[in-house]
């Protein structure tokens, strides 16, 4: 025979225990094979109780405990154990239900038990809070079901769960398919309404103005070119735009930015024969960051006019812009967005205070970019439109732009950069060029080689 035991309440509460011994001593001693928690069981003796198998009988004898034995909430001193009694350790003690297991059959605990059992359970309070819960009263009865029931009903209700399981999770999978695809269309459609508002407010922080000035210096003497009455340094100054793809200070911008000598006829700054370019600033301008960051050139494209330049962000924390690497590139007929400095330092004096503008722009170029940045006025303007056409080697797209725009990225309506401004239809307003982004994604894979 089997003498089993559910917890109902006290420190090993939910669980069941199984006996064979012919005397089974109760208590919190440690030599107990019925042991309870001392610290939480407090109304339990150390040897409380013991249990005695006579003749088919389990006789219950308290062991002049402090608090008593109780069995169907009556005090006892012994009693012969009946199937299905309740016994508890100690006034407000363990409470727990006493089965009777014979090696012929199963036990079959009444229906009616069950509930009662899982009710108490339910009830009974659990790490400080109270768990008369749905949840919790069909947790303890689907464990009193599987613990207290003949092998029949086990089946039954295995299979029984089982469908209903299956049915259950098909309805709320079918459910949660449809509702995230409705959500996901729906953000779509929210996030391509507000995709420009949304673009210069995550991404304009990490688009550049980027200065440069250049020397012509002589390739025999190394002598810069000077001015013939003064001997002033003779430089040329310019502006472009760049955008950070990488938090390790990588930038993209055009070829000719890089190289403001490059196709010289195309961009009109001839060098003298016996001379070459050098750099006496080269350098980038982040919104709302003080400082420029100096540049240097890490590699160009011999296909496109695509630069990879890189500078130390210096644990500034500056928005990486996030390239569009789908392969399906840009497609005819959708809303573009395009960041930039268009007309250089001259559209940011435009829009500022007009009284700051007259007194900034009496400073030489170099140093009338500085004061604007530490004003906190160098910010990107940005422009709207769409692709209208896409071509091998450039897109082209109506979203206004200039000179002094070009490295600019371009976005689609998913954020994405999908290519590098870097020209300009003349005499049509509606048509600006872009370098597809696939010229710059062979640039990186070039460059880690």
């Amino acid at each position: 025979m089997k003498a089993i035991f559910v917890h109902l309440s006290g420190s090993k509460r939910g669980k069941t225990e199984f006996f064979t011994n012919s005397k089974i001593s109760v208590g919190t001693d440690p030599s107990c094979n019925l042991r309870f928690n001392q610290a939480t069981d407090k109304n339990t003796s150390p040897f409380h109780a013991e249990i005695h198998l006579k003749e088919c009988d389990y006789i219950l004898k308290d062991l002049d405990s402090s608090k008593g034995t109780l069995v169907n909430n009556i005090l006892i001193k012994e009693v012969v154990l009946n199937d299905g009694d309740l016994i508890e350790y100690g006034e407000n003690g363990p409470r727990l239900r006493f089965r009777i297991k014979t090696e012929e059959g199963d036990v079959c605990k009444p229906f009616r038990e069950m509930l009662a059992d899982s009710m108490d359970l339910a009830r009974e309070p659990y790490r400080g809070r109270k768990l008369t819960t749905a949840a919790a009263f069909f947790k303890n009865l689907l464990v009193e079901a599987f613990t207290q029931s003949s092998l029949r009903f086990k089946l039954a209700s295995f299979f029984i769960l089982f469908f209903i399981t299956g049915g259950i999770g098909t309805l709320f999978y079918t459910i949660y398919f449809t509702l995230t695809e409705t959500t996901k269309r729906v953000e779509i459609l929210e996030f391509e309404s507000t995709v420009a508002e949304k673009i210069i407010k995550n991404f304009s922080g990490g688009v550049c103005l980027i200065q440069c000035s250049f020397s012509l210096v002589d390739e025999q003497t190394g002598e810069p070119l000077k001015a013939w009455g003064d001997g002033r340094l003779l430089t040329n100054d310019y502006t472009g735009t760049g955008f950070l793809i990488s938090k390790d200070g990588k930038i993209l911008t055009n070829r000719h930015i890089a190289e403001p000598w490059w196709q010289q006829r195309a961009h009109f700054i001839p060098i003298k024969p016996g001379f070459k370019a050098r750099f006496e600033v080269f350098r980038a301008f982040f919104p709302n960051v003080k400082e420029p960051f100096p540049l240097r050139v890490e590699k160009v494209s011999e296909d496109a006019d695509v630069a990879l330049l890189s500078l130390d962000p210096e644990g500034v924390d500056i928005p990486v812009l996030e390239l569009d690497l789908s392969g399906m590139g840009a497609i005819e007929g959708e809303p573009a967005i395009l960041l930039g400095y268009p007309a250089g330092l001259g559209a940011i004096f435009a829009k500022t205070d007009p009284d700051i503008a007259k007194e900034i722009s009496k400073l030489p170029l170099l140093e009338a970019a500085q004061e604007l940045s530490e004003r906190g006025l160098i910010r990107p303007l940005s422009t709207q439109g769409h692709v209208s056409d896409v071509l091998k080697e450039r897109i082209v797209y109506d979203a206004q732009t200039t000179v002094g725009g070009s490295g600019g990225p371009l976005f689609n309506n998913k954020g994405k950069v999908i290519a590098i401004n870097y020209g300009i239809f003349r005499g049509f307003r509606g048509a600006n060029f872009g370098v597809p982004i696939k010229y710059a994604l062979t640039l990186l894979e070039d460059e880690k080689h």
